[in-house]
């Protein structure tokens, strides 16, 4: 926002008399009372005030500290979503059973209802509601129906496979699982050609547990159990199906030489925004020191580690074996 004052006043051509004021305002949104920052330029000469078009209003504001306190769904929130869907205002208000000016200005600012809230909510919180409403949408198009309760029951498979992931797999002492990082990470360790399951499994042990002795803490939040291939994640296999099934990786049985069994591969690049230098580095150096050995050697590797050796088979590593990972 440009808040340099005018050097001619637009009502009374005074120059050098307009100056930017910065203050608050109460406005009263619903009967109750928001006291709001408010700028905008006020002539010394003829005593006008006015503000630019860039300028946010003071009740845009209040409307914005009341959705806050009563969480409830932002124009930016409605619009995100409503994209993500690949609906237009028109194609939303059919599945909503609203009219279009009422999506338009709700996008556009308007406070909505509680009752408008409330069905939004549980249209944007429950893949089932909005499933259900897109079925019953009588003047939605044919082919945007068919087009969005496939997208919609793919989503649902997803959630089901993330709650399934979440409820079954164990995590890292004192830490919590960190999902949206821990699929960045499959991502950047499974970019470019390719790696088997097995491989994996013991590169993200080896990230987990580097970034552990480095830091104190995992990367991903999961635990680890001793299996007889080597160390692999807590239910890593609900975990590659859930990203598969969210369209980041495919699995397929492939043969490479000698070699036979599930590769995982990456679909779309990782978003490296997720971590910070150091996780990138670290990432990368894991990758780099293990990409010429096959999904044996790796696995042989990791069964000299005191992680492994001194961990009974099936049961959890305990994150203590980091300090003595042999790099």
């Amino acid at each position: 926002m440009d808040l340099k004052p005018f050097e001619i006043c637009p009502n009374c051509a005074g120059e050098g008399t307009v100056h930017l004021v910065s203050t608050t305002e109460a406005r009263i949104v619903n009967k109750e009372t928001f006291d709001v920052p408010v700028d905008y330029f006020a002539c010394d000469r003829c005593g006008e005030s006015f503000q630019t078009l860039d300028m946010e209003d003071s009740l845009v504001k209040a409307r914005a500290l009341y959705r806050a306190r009563h969480g409830m769904v932002e124009p930016d929130r409605l619009i995100a979503w409503r994209k993500s869907l690949g609906l237009s205002q028109v194609e939303l208000a059919a599945v909503l059973g609203w009219g279009v000016a009422t999506v338009s200005r709700y996008e556009n600012g308007k406070l909505q209802s509680d009752a408008h809230d409330k069905a939004m909510r549980m249209a944007m919180g429950s893949v089932d509601t909005l499933i259900e409403l897109v079925r019953s949408a009588r003047d939605l198009a044919p082919q945007v129906r068919t087009r969005l309760l496939a997208e919609l029951e793919k989503r649902a498979g997803a959630a089901a496979l993330e709650k399934a992931f979440v409820s079954t797999a164990r995590t890292a002492p004192a830490e919590s699982l960190r999902l949206d990082k821990l699929e960045q990470v499959v991502l950047l360790l499974s970019e470019g050609e390719g790696v088997f399951v097995t491989k994996l499994n013991k590169l993200l042990f080896y990230s987990d547990f580097k970034h552990y002795q480095q830091r104190g803490r995992s990367l991903s939040g999961l635990a680890y159990e001793r299996l007889p291939y080597g160390p692999v994640p807590s239910a890593f296999r609900l975990l590659f199906s859930l990203l598969e099934q969210r369209g980041l990786i495919e699995q397929a049985e492939v043969q490479v030489g000698a070699m036979e069994g599930t590769q995982v591969r990456a679909l779309r690049s990782a978003d490296r925004n997720h971590f910070d230098e150091d996780e990138v580095g670290l990432l990368l150096a894991i990758k780099k020191r293990f990409a010429k050995m096959s999904a044996s050697d790796i696995s042989e590797t990791s069964h000299r580690e005191q992680a492994w050796t001194q961990t009974p088979m099936g049961a959890l590593i305990d994150y203590r074996h980091a300090a003595a990972l042999s790099f």
